[in-house]
């Protein structure tokens, strides 16, 4: 039974609506031969009956005076009249006292008439195709005989296989028209809605932008492929400025004589450029993701942290001298500009800084004061330049979070399209087959209804609102889960949530992408764990955790898996794991997958914002920790530690 449903859930939507009309016919038609069928043995027996004892008692009332004078021949005559009546096959009367009086037999080899233990009263007896019917006779109240009468059912048998061959004609008629709808529907519904799916796989597989889907109409599927061009030419130009934005973030950071780097409220760090690295001790780790006791001296390292949060608890920028160890020349001065970095909800994020190296500038002050003045308005234009090169950093990456998200909304309208379509090409499709039979018994009801019909009729109604009304209920969940998401997603309030709920809800707007993708996505979350936090924030972790998967952990596989569990971590904590089965990160990617732009996918689907912005929000606004454990050929496992109520 699951191997059908599987088949039956990936086959083509003309496939699904050509099967779905064959089996609904199938159905009518077995339930109207069982309705006839029924009729014919529940009704037509008891009417069988009644006529049977009829005509024997107007028979036995007609044998009283042969019985009561001894005239068989008479009694014979009347009994041979019988044989008119082809159903008959014999009749058998008795005297009072049990004996053979007279007898008529329609075949010359049936058995003779003998008086049957089981006759102890008058009434009806069914054996086998036989209905054996006593009557008794009556001369002035008295009972002179008794009257036998044998018919034979072989022709109700024979009526219900006429009806067998009659529904037989019938529902070949039907099939035919089912399958002559089915071609209209795929005409006019199914091939512009296969041919916007495969527009959109194309977009998604290739990241091709610049594809149209075609308008052959301006009904709903018209309009919908109106939209969704117009959409697809939005997405195209966002895509070309992200690219230009990133380009240009690049050549700032990467290429600016400048130190800039930006750290965690932690006092690690999150972005640093080629500038911070020469000024790095031989010897000295990975600066992302450390902190300045990993990579300077204690003594500078507690000097650059008392800064930190000077600057973090007063909440504005500040100036500071700080000192590095230089390339071989001694230590070098350089004058620091930092910031706090605030977010969409005024709550400081993370620390920006800036550093300047003023060594020379120092060195010349013992020599010319009046440099000094000089160099000072130098540097003070030179911070003013580096700090609008910030603002620009700070507006181009706000505007590749903009257009993420953009894509992410492509992605749902996608996702709410592909899932209401079977609910309501169901109710459709139920309601245009009752209007069908609606029509037909309109046209039968001028000539004459049967109570067979009526009944069939009724049936058919009653199951075709039933398959409208449960594919209703469908849409109407499905609409209230892509609501709630959707206004979790736009406003970013703290409330509280079923964490189940909610991660299944974002499952069902991801379905469609995984789906195409041939890899499986599911959760084990237990029932009961409520959090009061931020649903919004927390579903872009998720989704970006899960695209993160789907692009980067199977590459080269064409099946593969991504878990999502969750279970209690602590008093007020919740552990969440999002773990895949692929390929796993390399060793030396390891300390850079929270980097901004740094995707090994660029081009490719990869815009190198995912993991970054998922770290901020961790970190920021849910106010938890991620932490990353991958092994080469072994999967990958996101761990997310989360207060239960921010």
């Amino acid at each position: 039974m699951k191997s059908f449903r599987s088949f039956f859930r990936d086959l083509g939507l003309q496939r699904k609506l050509l099967l779905v009309s064959v089996f609904t016919t199938i159905a009518a038609m077995l339930v109207a031969l069982l309705a006839l069928a029924s009729y014919d043995v529940l009704v037509a027996r008891p009417r069988l009956v009644q006529d049977l004892a009829g005509r024997s008692e107007l028979l036995a009332l007609n044998l009283d005076a042969d019985l009561n004078f001894g005239d068989r021949n008479g009694a014979t005559r009347k009994l041979d009249a019988l044989r008119s009546s082809p159903d008959i096959a014999r009749a058998c009367l008795f005297t009072a006292d049990l004996r053979l009086f007279a007898s008529f037999n329609r075949y010359a080899s049936g058995s003779r008439c003998s008086w049957r233990p089981e006759f102890d009263r008058p009434g009806h007896r069914f054996d086998g195709n036989t209905l054996s019917m006593l009557s008794h006779v009556r001369f002035e109240r008295e009972v002179v005989g008794h009257l036998v009468i044998d018919y034979e059912l072989a022709s109700i048998f024979v009526r219900l296989r006429q009806y067998g061959l009659v529904l037989g004609v019938v529902f070949l008629a039907l099939f035919s028209g089912g399958v002559l709808y089915a071609t209209g529907v795929r005409r006019l519904v199914t091939q512009p809605l296969l041919a916007l799916s495969g527009v959109a796989d194309q977009v998604t597989r290739e990241q091709r932008y610049d594809l149209r889907s075609p308008v052959a109409s301006q009904d709903e599927v018209g309009r919908l492929a109106s939209a969704f061009n117009t959409m697809l030419a939005t997405v195209a130009a966002r895509d070309a400025a992200l690219r230009r934005s990133q380009a240009l973030l690049n050549n700032i950071v990467e290429k600016s004589s400048a130190v800039i780097y930006v750290k965690d409220l932690d006092g690690r760090y999150l972005m640093v450029n080629h500038s911070f690295r020469m000024i790095l001790p031989p010897g000295a780790p990975e600066p992302l993701g450390n902190t300045d006791e990993a990579l300077f001296s204690a003594e500078m390292a507690h000097m650059m942290r008392q800064s930190d949060r000077a600057v973090l608890a007063s909440g504005r920028a500040s100036s500071h001298e700080e000192t590095a160890p230089g390339m071989g020349d001694g230590a070098r001065t350089y004058i620091s500009e930092k910031f706090p970095l605030i977010d969409e909800f005024g709550h400081i994020w993370a620390l920006g800084g800036v550093s300047t190296d003023i060594t020379e500038r120092k060195r010349s002050e013992l020599e010319l004061e009046e440099l000094v003045n000089v160099r000072t308005r130098q540097i003070a234009e030179t911070n003013r330049e580096l700090a609008d090169s910030l603002g620009t950093l700070q507006r181009a990456q706000d505007e590749l979070v903009r257009s993420e998200k953009l894509a992410a909304l492509g992605s749902l309208v996608a996702g709410v399209a592909h899932e209401l379509n079977t609910p309501i090409g169901n109710s459709l499709l139920a309601v245009s087959t009752l209007l069908d039979q609606s029509a037909s018994f309109a046209n039968a009801v001028e000539s004459g209804v049967k109570r067979s019909e009526l009944n069939a009729y009724i049936a058919d109604v009653n199951n075709g609102s039933q398959i409208v009304l449960r594919n209703l209920h469908r849409a109407v969940d499905l609409v209230a889960s892509f609501k709630q998401v959707a206004v979790d997603r736009a406003t970013s309030q703290c409330r509280e949530f079923q964490l189940d709920e909610l991660v299944s809800e974002i499952l069902l707007v991801l379905m469609p992408t995984f789906k195409k993708s041939g890899i499986r996505v599911s959760h084990d979350i237990p029932p009961g764990i409520v959090m009061a936090s931020y649903p919004g924030p927390f579903g872009q972790v998720l989704i970006n955790l899960v695209n993160n998967g789907l692009i980067h952990a199977f590459e080269g596989q064409d099946d593969g898996e991504i878990t999502i569990t969750a279970q209690a971590s602590g008093p007020g904590a919740v552990a969440i794991t999002v773990r895949d089965n692929g390929v796993g990160i390399a060793p030396e990617n390891m300390g850079r997958i929270y980097d901004p732009f740094f995707t090994t996918k660029l081009g490719r689907g990869g815009s190198g914002l995912g993991l970054n912005i998922v770290y901020n929000i961790v970190y920021g606004v849910l106010g938890g920790r991620i932490d990353v454990k991958s092994a080469l050929g072994e999967g990958t496992s996101f761990i997310l530690t989360l207060p239960v109520k921010v």
